[in-house]
Protein backbone atom coordinates (compact mmCIF):
# COMPACT_ATOMS: atom_id res chain seq x y z
CA UNK A 1 0.00 0.00 0.00
CA UNK A 2 2.86 2.33 1.20
CA UNK A 3 4.02 1.97 -2.63
CA UNK A 4 1.02 2.58 -4.41
CA UNK A 5 0.71 5.93 -2.79
CA UNK A 6 4.11 6.29 -3.63
CA UNK A 7 3.81 5.70 -7.31
CA UNK A 8 0.51 7.17 -7.35
CA UNK A 9 2.33 10.75 -6.28
CA UNK A 10 5.02 10.54 -8.69
CA UNK A 11 2.89 9.73 -11.69
CA UNK A 12 0.28 12.39 -10.52
CA UNK A 13 3.34 15.21 -10.09
CA UNK A 14 4.65 13.96 -13.11
CA UNK A 15 1.61 14.88 -14.86
CA UNK A 16 1.28 18.15 -13.49
CA UNK A 17 5.17 18.96 -14.58
CA UNK A 18 4.39 17.90 -18.00
CA UNK A 19 6.28 15.05 -18.10
CA UNK A 20 3.87 12.67 -19.73
CA UNK A 21 5.92 9.91 -20.31
CA UNK A 22 6.83 9.44 -16.99
CA UNK A 23 3.57 9.88 -15.79
CA UNK A 24 2.25 6.96 -17.80
CA UNK A 25 4.90 5.03 -16.86
CA UNK A 26 3.95 5.43 -13.76
CA UNK A 27 0.42 4.74 -14.27
CA UNK A 28 1.38 1.87 -15.71
CA UNK A 29 2.91 0.20 -12.15
CA UNK A 30 0.30 1.86 -9.83
CA UNK A 31 -2.51 -0.40 -12.13
CA UNK A 32 -0.38 -3.62 -11.67
CA UNK A 33 -0.30 -2.73 -7.70
CA UNK A 34 -3.58 -2.02 -8.01
CA UNK A 35 -5.92 -3.65 -10.56
CA UNK A 36 -9.34 -3.02 -9.34
CA UNK A 37 -8.90 1.02 -9.39
CA UNK A 38 -10.74 2.32 -12.06
CA UNK A 39 -8.90 5.44 -11.32
CA UNK A 40 -5.77 4.62 -12.36
CA UNK A 41 -6.47 3.67 -15.80
CA UNK A 42 -8.75 6.69 -16.17
CA UNK A 43 -5.85 8.76 -14.83
CA UNK A 44 -3.58 7.14 -17.30
CA UNK A 45 -6.12 7.75 -20.41
CA UNK A 46 -5.46 11.91 -19.36
CA UNK A 47 -1.73 11.23 -19.46
CA UNK A 48 -2.14 10.15 -22.66
CA UNK A 49 -3.60 12.13 -24.32
CA UNK A 50 -1.47 15.05 -23.42
CA UNK A 51 0.79 13.28 -25.28
CA UNK A 52 -1.44 13.02 -27.94
CA UNK A 53 -2.02 9.16 -28.05
CA UNK A 54 -5.78 9.42 -28.80
CA UNK A 55 -6.09 5.47 -29.59
CA UNK A 56 -3.86 4.23 -26.42
CA UNK A 57 -6.23 7.01 -24.43
CA UNK A 58 -9.47 5.07 -25.48
CA UNK A 59 -7.92 1.88 -24.29
CA UNK A 60 -7.09 3.08 -21.00
CA UNK A 61 -10.45 4.94 -20.53
CA UNK A 62 -12.39 1.38 -21.47
CA UNK A 63 -10.33 -0.46 -18.85
CA UNK A 64 -11.91 2.19 -16.15
CA UNK A 65 -15.42 1.57 -17.48
CA UNK A 66 -14.76 -2.42 -17.37
CA UNK A 67 -14.10 -1.70 -14.17
CA UNK A 68 -16.84 0.87 -12.99
CA UNK A 69 -19.24 1.13 -15.84
CA UNK A 70 -20.84 4.20 -13.75
CA UNK A 71 -17.35 5.50 -14.24
CA UNK A 72 -18.45 9.46 -15.92
CA UNK A 73 -15.34 10.82 -16.51
CA UNK A 74 -14.06 7.82 -18.09
CA UNK A 75 -17.21 7.60 -20.35
CA UNK A 76 -16.35 11.30 -21.26
CA UNK A 77 -13.10 10.92 -21.94
CA UNK A 78 -13.18 7.73 -24.15
CA UNK A 79 -16.11 9.68 -26.29
CA UNK A 80 -13.91 12.68 -26.61
CA UNK A 81 -10.63 10.18 -27.48
CA UNK A 82 -12.73 8.06 -30.43
CA UNK A 83 -13.83 11.33 -31.79
CA UNK A 84 -10.06 12.93 -31.84
CA UNK A 85 -9.61 8.94 -33.25
CA UNK A 86 -12.16 9.40 -36.39
CA UNK A 87 -15.06 6.69 -34.80
CA UNK A 88 -17.31 9.08 -34.66
CA UNK A 89 -19.99 6.26 -34.24
CA UNK A 90 -18.24 5.02 -31.13
CA UNK A 91 -18.16 8.05 -29.86
CA UNK A 92 -22.07 8.76 -30.22
CA UNK A 93 -22.58 5.64 -27.99
CA UNK A 94 -20.45 6.64 -25.33
CA UNK A 95 -22.38 10.04 -25.55
CA UNK A 96 -25.61 8.29 -25.45
CA UNK A 97 -24.85 6.07 -22.63
CA UNK A 98 -23.68 8.99 -20.73
CA UNK A 99 -26.45 11.18 -21.23
CA UNK A 100 -29.07 7.84 -19.72
CA UNK A 101 -26.63 8.03 -16.71
CA UNK A 102 -26.28 11.66 -15.84
CA UNK A 103 -29.77 13.18 -17.56
CA UNK A 104 -30.17 15.92 -19.92
CA UNK A 105 -27.40 18.33 -20.75
CA UNK A 106 -28.09 20.36 -23.70
CA UNK A 107 -24.11 21.01 -24.59
CA UNK A 108 -23.72 16.89 -24.62
CA UNK A 109 -27.18 16.44 -26.79
CA UNK A 110 -26.00 19.16 -29.60
CA UNK A 111 -22.42 17.23 -29.14
CA UNK A 112 -24.48 13.94 -30.19
CA UNK A 113 -26.22 15.38 -32.92
CA UNK A 114 -23.59 16.48 -34.36
CA UNK A 115 -21.42 13.26 -34.18
CA UNK A 116 -24.58 11.54 -35.74
CA UNK A 117 -24.45 13.60 -38.78
CA UNK A 118 -20.70 13.16 -38.74
CA UNK A 119 -21.50 9.22 -38.69
CA UNK A 120 -23.71 9.66 -41.96
CA UNK A 121 -21.50 11.68 -43.85
CA UNK A 122 -18.44 9.50 -43.22
CA UNK A 123 -20.90 6.72 -44.44
CA UNK A 124 -21.66 8.46 -47.49
CA UNK A 125 -17.76 8.95 -48.10
CA UNK A 126 -16.19 6.17 -47.59
CA UNK A 127 -15.08 3.42 -50.27
CA UNK A 128 -15.98 0.54 -47.82
CA UNK A 129 -19.76 -0.10 -49.15
CA UNK A 130 -19.51 2.24 -51.93
CA UNK A 131 -19.89 0.90 -55.78
CA UNK A 132 -15.94 -0.55 -57.25
CA UNK A 133 -16.44 2.48 -59.74
CA UNK A 134 -15.77 4.55 -56.90
CA UNK A 135 -12.25 3.34 -56.61
CA UNK A 136 -10.76 4.57 -59.73
CA UNK A 137 -11.78 8.26 -58.93
CA UNK A 138 -9.95 7.97 -55.31
CA UNK A 139 -7.50 9.91 -54.03
CA UNK A 140 -5.82 6.44 -53.11
CA UNK A 141 -5.72 5.08 -56.69
CA UNK A 142 -4.38 8.46 -58.01
CA UNK A 143 -1.12 8.62 -59.76
CA UNK A 144 0.11 5.93 -57.73
CA UNK A 145 -1.96 2.73 -58.59
CA UNK A 146 -2.67 1.11 -61.73
CA UNK A 147 -4.81 -1.60 -62.69
CA UNK A 148 -3.42 -5.35 -62.95
CA UNK A 149 -4.33 -6.65 -66.22
CA UNK A 150 -3.89 -10.28 -65.04
CA UNK A 151 -6.31 -9.40 -61.79
CA UNK A 152 -8.56 -6.78 -62.30
CA UNK A 153 -9.39 -7.21 -58.33
CA UNK A 154 -5.60 -5.71 -57.74
CA UNK A 155 -4.00 -2.72 -58.27
CA UNK A 156 -0.27 -2.34 -58.07
CA UNK A 157 1.82 1.05 -57.05
CA UNK A 158 6.06 0.76 -57.31
CA UNK A 159 5.55 0.55 -52.97
CA UNK A 160 2.95 -2.19 -53.36
CA UNK A 161 -0.25 -3.47 -53.95
CA UNK A 162 -4.39 -2.47 -53.50
CA UNK A 163 -6.23 -5.56 -53.08
CA UNK A 164 -10.02 -5.35 -53.52
CA UNK A 165 -13.00 -7.36 -52.11
CA UNK A 166 -16.07 -6.72 -53.84
CA UNK A 167 -19.39 -7.91 -53.17
CA UNK A 168 -22.68 -7.57 -55.57
CA UNK A 169 -20.80 -5.02 -56.85
CA UNK A 170 -19.83 -2.65 -53.84
CA UNK A 171 -16.36 -2.78 -51.62
CA UNK A 172 -16.69 -4.94 -48.54
CA UNK A 173 -12.78 -4.99 -48.47
CA UNK A 174 -9.66 -2.94 -49.31
CA UNK A 175 -6.07 -4.88 -48.11
CA UNK A 176 -3.03 -2.27 -49.00
CA UNK A 177 -0.14 -4.70 -49.24
CA UNK A 178 3.54 -3.33 -48.91
CA UNK A 179 6.81 -4.98 -50.59
CA UNK A 180 8.74 -3.78 -47.80
CA UNK A 181 7.47 -2.06 -44.83
CA UNK A 182 11.11 -1.55 -43.70
CA UNK A 183 12.14 0.21 -46.70
CA UNK A 184 8.81 2.28 -47.38
CA UNK A 185 9.28 3.85 -43.74
CA UNK A 186 12.88 4.63 -44.90
CA UNK A 187 11.82 6.88 -48.37
CA UNK A 188 10.08 9.85 -48.56
CA UNK A 189 6.68 9.64 -50.00
CA UNK A 190 6.71 10.89 -54.03
CA UNK A 191 3.30 9.29 -54.55
CA UNK A 192 0.63 11.51 -52.24
CA UNK A 193 2.91 14.71 -51.30
CA UNK A 194 2.48 13.88 -47.94
CA UNK A 195 4.13 16.17 -45.03
CA UNK A 196 4.00 16.83 -41.38
CA UNK A 197 5.65 19.30 -39.09
CA UNK A 198 8.94 18.90 -37.53
CA UNK A 199 10.38 19.75 -33.95
CA UNK A 200 11.31 23.22 -35.38
CA UNK A 201 7.68 24.15 -37.28
CA UNK A 202 8.90 23.30 -40.51
CA UNK A 203 7.23 21.02 -43.28
CA UNK A 204 8.71 17.78 -43.84
CA UNK A 205 7.76 15.13 -46.37
CA UNK A 206 6.29 12.18 -44.33
CA UNK A 207 7.45 8.50 -45.70
CA UNK A 208 6.10 6.61 -48.01
CA UNK A 209 4.49 4.46 -45.12
CA UNK A 210 2.73 6.96 -43.28
CA UNK A 211 1.69 8.88 -46.27
CA UNK A 212 0.30 5.79 -47.81
CA UNK A 213 -1.65 4.74 -44.92
CA UNK A 214 -3.20 8.09 -44.29
CA UNK A 215 -4.40 8.34 -47.54
CA UNK A 216 -5.77 4.32 -47.58
CA UNK A 217 -7.36 5.01 -43.91
CA UNK A 218 -8.88 8.33 -44.77
CA UNK A 219 -10.40 7.12 -48.09
CA UNK A 220 -11.53 3.53 -46.62
CA UNK A 221 -13.47 5.04 -43.70
CA UNK A 222 -14.53 8.29 -44.80
CA UNK A 223 -12.83 10.83 -42.26
CA UNK A 224 -10.60 13.39 -42.49
CA UNK A 225 -6.72 12.76 -42.70
CA UNK A 226 -5.86 13.96 -39.33
CA UNK A 227 -7.69 11.66 -37.89
CA UNK A 228 -6.24 8.89 -40.29
CA UNK A 229 -3.10 9.93 -39.17
CA UNK A 230 -4.24 9.06 -35.26
CA UNK A 231 -5.42 5.81 -36.04
CA UNK A 232 -2.07 5.09 -38.03
CA UNK A 233 -0.01 5.63 -34.97
CA UNK A 234 -2.97 4.15 -32.55
CA UNK A 235 -1.79 0.91 -35.12
CA UNK A 236 1.61 1.30 -34.84
CA UNK A 237 1.72 0.98 -31.29
CA UNK A 238 2.80 -2.91 -29.70
CA UNK A 239 -0.22 -2.68 -27.45
CA UNK A 240 -2.69 -2.29 -30.46
CA UNK A 241 -1.99 -5.99 -31.93
CA UNK A 242 -2.80 -7.27 -35.42
CA UNK A 243 -6.49 -6.47 -34.71
CA UNK A 244 -9.15 -6.10 -35.71
CA UNK A 245 -10.52 -3.27 -34.44
CA UNK A 246 -13.70 -1.41 -34.88
CA UNK A 247 -13.68 2.09 -35.84
CA UNK A 248 -16.33 3.95 -37.55
CA UNK A 249 -18.70 0.62 -38.33
CA UNK A 250 -15.72 -0.83 -40.01
CA UNK A 251 -13.37 -3.67 -39.03
CA UNK A 252 -9.44 -2.51 -39.02
CA UNK A 253 -6.10 -3.82 -38.35
CA UNK A 254 -2.77 -5.22 -40.03
CA UNK A 255 -3.03 -8.07 -42.66
CA UNK A 256 -0.02 -10.35 -43.72
CA UNK A 257 1.14 -12.15 -46.92
CA UNK A 258 3.78 -14.98 -47.44
CA UNK A 259 5.84 -17.15 -45.55
CA UNK A 260 8.57 -16.49 -42.98
CA UNK A 261 10.88 -15.76 -45.66
CA UNK A 262 9.22 -13.16 -47.28
CA UNK A 263 6.49 -11.67 -45.50
CA UNK A 264 4.61 -8.73 -46.94
CA UNK A 265 2.53 -6.43 -44.03
CA UNK A 266 -0.33 -3.37 -44.82
CA UNK A 267 -3.25 -2.63 -43.54
CA UNK A 268 -6.53 -3.68 -44.41
CA UNK A 269 -10.69 -2.08 -44.19
CA UNK A 270 -13.93 -4.42 -44.13
CA UNK A 271 -17.11 -4.61 -43.31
Amino acid sequence: MDELVTVLAQARAALKAGETQTAVRLYRRAQELSPRDPEIPHERGLALLETGEVGLAAVAQAEALALDSAHIGARAQRAAALEALGDDEGAARELSELLTRVGPQPALSARLAGLEKSVLRAASRRLIGAPMQRLHSSPLIGSAFARNISDPLTFRAPFGDLKTQVREGKLVRLDLVFDSMDASLGRSDVSYGGTTEDEHGRRVPLDEFRSAGIVFLSESLGIEPIRARRMLSFLLEPECGLGPHRFALLDVGWTIEGGNGARRYGLFAGL
